[in-house]
């Protein structure tokens, strides 16, 4: 290719030759302020490179966006059309793929940006047709641009082939359909896979001794998993790679920035397993504490405090109707029962004479007549007679021999009425 032969071309002074590529050449120049530019020159003489020099001019000048290597200056000069552009001196991602390949989470901050500029570029109807790492420019390690739209043509646009009927791309970036039909924004997808591939591996999937046996590969071969040439590839990471890199158009994302997406989320997920895979050695390595020292038991002490409880009002007042009860059990059914015990003549045995009638007070059990006990009946006699006193209404109503159970039966229920109240009361105090 023809080289320009001028120091300087309109008002930037030419200092050095920066790349040569099939039909441009970029120069480092300074402009009247001294700043530092990158200028492309074409030779207006050849019409085919003329042309795709003019259209790449056109698209950038309609695509102004932050990942987008913008355009400065253009114009002609005698024999060379030329184009001004940033000069941007971190130098190219495939120079630093050349010093290996990058993390998971490099890659990650690299391709959300190109993807970025791509998806632009597509929102605006056109295709860049020639992504690779030498086009994508390093301004620092944060911030990238898509350079070199030489090759872009519309998303509507024709076949690939050139006026001399060879396919245009380049062949380690080119999809295998290309070989058929022109080019789509799947085809982008596809190029940028490749270089996601060579960015988290640091080599190329398909590799041969001439361009058209690379480009057959890419048509007939599967690529290795990445993760065989580096193992710290996540499982995640990897399925975002290869579906990038499907032989079938249909099977890719739908878009770059569907794929983009994809990785940050493959990326986010395998940094959770990483860090709890770390989280878990850690504990399993984790030595416990041999004989602890006074200092690692030390406890401070504990605060005590007394705080005064106060009873309810409400529980003082239910113990005095409780004794209140009490006492009126025992006035009412203790004392007249003590009356009614008496000493046998002999000494040896004890009667009752006590009223078993429910509800009867101690004075008026004290007027009824008392029928005395015969003692002839010996104290260990299997059925001793007791003194009963009979209430004339209810022996009426009942009858002698009922009324006398009955009685027999209201002394166990006073008996029992009265441990129950003491019970409940004893409970309840």
């Amino acid at each position: 290719m023809q080289e320009l032969d001028v120091s300087t071309l309109k008002h930037y002074t030419i200092q050095s030759r920066l790349a040569r590529g099939g039909m441009s050449t970029i120069y480092l120049a300074r402009d009247e302020q001294q700043r530092a530019v990158a200028i492309k020159v074409v030779s207006s003489g050849n019409d085919e490179y003329a042309a795709r020099f003019q259209h790449e001019v056109a698209s950038l000048q309609v695509l102004g966006h932050e990942h987008i290597l913008p355009v400065i200056d253009h114009g002609e000069h005698e024999s060379w059309l030329y184009c001004v552009m940033p000069y941007i001196e971190g130098g190219t991602l495939r120079e630093r793929l050349a010093k290996g390949p990058l993390s998971q989470q490099e890659a990650g901050n690299i391709l959300a940006q190109v993807a970025s500029a791509v998806q632009f570029a597509h929102d605006h109807g056109i295709l860049h047709r020639d992504i690779k790492p030498s086009n994508i420019l390093l301004k620092d390690k944060q911030h990238v641009y898509l350079a070199d739209f030489g090759l872009a043509k519309g998303v509507e646009g024709g076949s690939d082939l050139t006026l001399t009927g060879c396919l245009i791309g380049t062949p380690e970036y080119m999809a295998p359909e290309l070989a058929e039909r022109p080019a789509t924004m799947s085809s982008d997808i596809y190029a940028l896979g490749v270089v996601l591939y060579q960015m988290l591996t640091g080599s190329l999937p398909f590799k041969a001794s001439t361009p058209v046996a690379v480009y057959y590969k890419h048509i007939q071969e599967q690529p290795l998993p990445p993760s065989r040439l580096n193992p710290a590839i996540s499982p995640e990471v990897e399925q975002v790679v290869l579906r990038a890199l499907e032989k079938n158009p249909q099977d890719r994302f739908k878009s770059v920035q569907e794929m983009a997406e994809a990785y940050a989320r493959a990326l986010d997920a395998s940094t959770s397993v990483k860090q709890t895979k770390v989280m878990l050695l850690e504990a399993a390595n984790a030595t416990p504490v041999s004989n602890p020292t006074q200092i690692d038991l030390k406890l401070a002490a504990p605060t005590v405090r007394i705080i005064p409880v106060e009873q309810p009002i409400k529980s003082r007042r239910y113990f005095h109707r409780v004794l209140v009860a009490a006492a009126a059990v025992f006035f009412l059914v203790m004392v007249p029962m003590a009356l009614g015990y008496t000493l046998h003549p002999t000494g040896l045995s004890l009667s009752i004479q006590a009223p078993v009638l429910r509800g009867a007070s101690a004075e008026f059990a004290g007027q009824l007549p008392v029928k005395p006990v015969s003692t002839k009946t010996p104290v260990h006699a299997k059925n001793p007679v007791h003194a009963v006193i009979y209430d004339s209404e209810y022996q009426s109503r009942n009858g002698h021999k009922q009324d006398h159970g009955g009685g027999k039966g209201g002394g166990d229920n006073n008996g029992g009425d009265n441990g129950r109240l003491h019970k409940r009361g004893g409970g309840n105090d």
